[in-house]
């Protein structure tokens, strides 16, 4: 079965936190979006539109099966702001980390209030750090900032998604990430930058196979997270943990999913390899 691969564009119409990880009382926010975010909000969206008359998890697996996602990366232009882990550290794009954090980066802080005294609930308090809606800086474009990255469609998805048109329809609008009671997590598509794609930076596609493949050279950055005993290579690994709504809204977020210890994006892989997009999101070695 093959897919069909496009570059997609959008732009954050609020601000954007990706769950990462806790230093003291701030969240801090992953600076791109995982592939899993997307996959989820792509099957929220099919449900609520109707698109799907199905419950959320029966929308999640048909998603998963026939539709793929990229990881989403903040983009200038036609430069894509992806993490790699150069000779001089960890940049983004032609960014050093210091320069796209100051550029891209802000947090907000909360705290709930006791009803009793009408003041700070103590030990409440905390900061949630999201990448901004508009670039930061006084200097340069301050338009919205622009997410980038790219979608494939199984040959089987079009009896449901008709054409591309309808496909942009879909996707016109999604909500993703975390804090979104707070009108977090806003993506709006912007069609004009829909384009076919047979290529992710540099690294060519293979789309007449099961699962969408791509091959890194030697050298070339990891754009996704890839199991650390699939492939050699330089940077940092993480155990990749995320949580899953099984049922209804009453149980959000209560089951784990782990998808074991990985190279985190920007590593560098220090050899030729093949991978899958796999289901969950990650990249999976190509047997």
């Amino acid at each position: 079965m093959s897919w069909q691969c496009f570059q997609l564009t959008f732009e954050l119409l609020s601000p954007l936190h990706v769950g990462f990880h806790k230093v003291g009382s701030v969240q801090r926010t992953r600076h791109y979006i995982p592939a899993r975010n997307i996959l989820a909000a792509t099957a929220e969206l099919l449900v609520r539109s109707g698109v799907l008359r199905v419950p959320y998890q029966d929308a999640l697996a048909w998603v998963r099966h026939h539709l793929c996602f990229s990881y989403f990366f903040i983009s200038e232009g036609q430069e894509l702001l992806y993490p790699c882990y150069a000779t001089g550290g960890l940049a983004y794009g032609g960014l050093a980390r210091y320069r796209f954090e100051r550029r891209y980066l802000s947090a907000l802080v909360t705290t709930a209030i006791d009803a009793t005294t009408s003041s700070a609930e103590e030990g409440s308090l905390h900061e949630v750090e999201f990448i901004s809606p508009h670039r930061l800086e006084q200097s340069g474009n301050p338009g919205r900032t622009e997410i980038s990255g790219w979608a494939f469609v199984r040959e089987d998805a079009w009896k449901l998604l008709k054409d591309e048109a309808g496909l942009k329809d879909r996707l016109a609008e999604l909500s993703a990430g975390g804090e979104r009671r707070y009108g977090f997590g806003r993506l709006r598509l912007r069609p004009a930058d829909w384009k076919p794609s047979d290529s992710i930076c540099g690294s060519p596609l293979t789309l007449d196979t099961s699962r969408p493949q791509i091959e890194v050279a030697k050298g070339g950055c990891l754009l996704a997270h890839v199991l650390a005993d699939d492939v050699q290579a330089r940077g940092m690994i993480e155990p990749l943990v995320g949580r899953e709504t099984q049922t209804d809204s009453t149980t959000y977020g209560r089951t784990l999913t782990r998808s074991g210890v990985c190279w985190v994006p920007g590593s560098i892989c220090e050899g030729i390899a093949t991978f899958d997009f796999s289901e969950e999101g990650i990249w999976k070695k190509a047997h």
